[in-house]
């Protein structure tokens, strides 16, 4: 399994969030799904307050992550990291 890695502000990581939940319709009933990603509050965050997620590269290819994320690191509103960056703030973080 490969994993990428990001940061950005937990309200800009709402956002998106809000983004995706809005365009694959969740939360949806019939299947039980709430949201695409966990709260922003889950997931590790450092000494600035900004929120890290590790989540399988399969799921950024899909398409809506495939096609919000280069606008969102172009930006620079969401940042992605390198394993070894990431593994240095939280060693022992689950991958989603």
């Amino acid at each position: 399994m490969s994993t990428r890695y990001f940061r950005s502000t937990p309200e800009i990581y709402d956002v998106v969030c809000g983004q995706l939940d809005s365009s694959y319709g969740y939360p949806n009933e019939s299947t039980k799904t709430q949201r695409t990603l966990p709260q922003a509050n889950e997931l590790p965050s450092d000494a600035e307050g900004r929120v890290y997620l590790a989540v399988d590269a399969v799921y950024c290819d899909f398409i809506l992550p495939s096609a919000m994320l280069p606008q969102l690191i172009g930006s620079g509103a969401v940042e992605e990291l390198d394993e070894s960056t990431y593994l240095q703030e939280f060693p022992q973080t689950p991958v989603l």
